[in-house]
């Protein structure tokens, strides 16, 4: 899969850009957004610097998209990674 491909998996909802609280398994998504992130286009204003910005962004990989539990259920890497793995 080629870089653009993987970019385009992501459906734009922005979740993995608000603050969340994360309590041993239990996860809480708050309502407070990265200072980058548009909430009502849900873009990020910084996208194409987002990793040097300082503002905590990872680069998303299927490794790591397959090792954390905090993107939500219908995220695109999330649903291609599960299906990927899938027998």
């Amino acid at each position: 899969m080629t870089d653009d491909q993987w970019e385009n998996l992501c459906r734009r909802c922005g979740q993995c850009c608000f603050e969340k609280w994360i309590d041993g398994t239990r996860i809480t998504y708050t309502r407070i957004a990265c200072r980058h992130l548009d909430v009502h286009s849900r873009e990020c204003r910084v996208y194409d610097k987002r990793f040097t910005v300082g503002e905590g962004c990872l680069r998303l990989t299927p490794e790591l998209v397959a090792a954390i539990q905090w993107l939500p259920e219908d995220c695109g890497y999330v649903v291609h990674v599960r299906n990927r793995h899938r027998p």
